[in-house]
């Protein structure tokens, strides 16, 4: 996903942060559900404390709102943009997605206990093309990834025709909280099956959020930012504590889930606005982080499943307390995928994004 610029072309460094703490937060949780085992670590790492990374997806939907209307809001109206606009989804999902899901399902094939319904051939051509099913792809955090080509689509009918595409979305967006309206006082969606799992799904009203955070921005400075980031931060941890050491209803409650996203929303709003006013710095280490925060999130199961494996054998002989070892591994998934990200990631979207400029250095050179 392209990252918005500033007015000197650089890439937003706030924008980057909060993407690097989403994916780490993701990280955490996978790595507390999957080494949590009495052979294992032997219970819950530091005690559950990041019960709540999930979290990280909403402030991705949120994310994705925000940059898709903030980077081609130019293009509205403009169906001669479709092409490149499609391009561009297409090169930023899917040929860093293929790389990694060829990598799992080499280590899938040789793994002694692989559920054979995920290896369906079935699942295989739904998860290699993201295609709406109800079991989830073979690489699990792919499932976002649904959610996100859905909403590209639907984006896309804004570019093919303003009008159109506003008459499209407000639908989407009523049908959403019709489903979160009946979610939230019976208990029970509205929608079920595909339509519940997939177009109607809590997470997607996210991102009206993230479009309404970039429409303000257009229209001018942002007011009060480093207010909005404090209030924001504060609600998104604060109701990541409420998940990890509270109740807080059925999983993904709608009221709980719009809490994260309202919350990504204002800390969204009040970094891009501190950042535009010259108030806000980001260090390297997190900027690196967040501009790998795509590779760290696709490729992080690979080396949790690895380190599931072998750690009981290791533990052993280099005795270590578990709340560092659990530290250790999510420090070991985050530099994985720092790494795929400069040695895979990175130079594929720079082969697949030349042709494209070529292209249009030609057009711009022809007579």
């Amino acid at each position: 996903m392209a990252t918005p610029k500033t007015a000197g072309g650089g890439k937003l460094r706030g924008v980057e942060a909060g993407r690097g703490i989403a994916a780490v937060l993701v990280v955490l949780v996978h790595a507390t559900d999957m080494l949590k085992g009495p052979t294992v670590l032997g219970g819950l790492p530091l005690d559950g404390l990041f019960k709540f990374g999930r979290a990280g997806v909403d402030f991705f939907f949120v994310l994705s709102g925000f940059i898709i209307y903030y980077v081609h809001s130019g293009d509205l109206g403009r169906p001669g943009r479709l092409g490149s606009y499609a391009w561009k989804r297409f090169a930023r999902i899917f040929p860093t997605y293929w790389v990694v899901l060829a990598g799992l399902g080499v280590i899938i094939l040789f793994y002694p206990e692989r559920d054979p319904a995920t290896t369906s051939w079935g699942n295989i051509w739904a998860s290699t093309f993201l295609l709406p099913r109800l079991q989830d792809p073979i690489l699990g955090v792919a499932w976002t990834l649904r959610h996100e080509l859905l909403f590209y689509l639907l984006f896309a009918g804004l570019i093919l025709n303003r009008a159109l595409g506003r008459v499209v979305l407000a639908i989407w967006a009523a049908l959403l909280l019709w489903q979160i309206g009946v979610f939230t006082f019976t208990l029970h969606p509205w929608f079920t099956g595909m339509a519940g799992y997939l177009p109607f799904r809590v997470f997607n009203f996210e991102f009206f959020f993230g479009m309404s955070v970039a429409v303000l921005l257009r229209r001018g400075q942002a007011r009060a930012p480093g207010w909005f980031l404090i209030v924001g931060t504060v609600l998104f941890f604060g109701n990541g504590l409420m998940e990890s050491f509270g109740s807080v209803g059925p999983v993904e409650w709608p009221p709980h889930q719009l809490l994260y996203g309202v919350a990504s929303a204002m800390a969204l709003y009040g970094a891009v606005g501190l950042e535009r006013a010259g108030r806000l710095s980001v260090p390297n280490w997190l900027f690196a982080i967040g501009s790998a925060s795509y590779s760290i999130y696709l490729t992080h199961l690979i080396p949790l499943m690895t380190i599931q494996h072998f750690l009981p054998r290791l533990r052993g002989l280099v005795p270590l307390p578990p709340d560092l070892v659990f530290l250790l591994a999510v420090a070991i998934c985050v530099i994985a995928g720092v790494a795929f990200s400069r040695l895979v990631e990175q130079p594929l979207l720079r082969a697949l994004r030349d042709p494209l400029r070529a292209r249009r250095a030609a057009r711009a050179a022809a007579p």
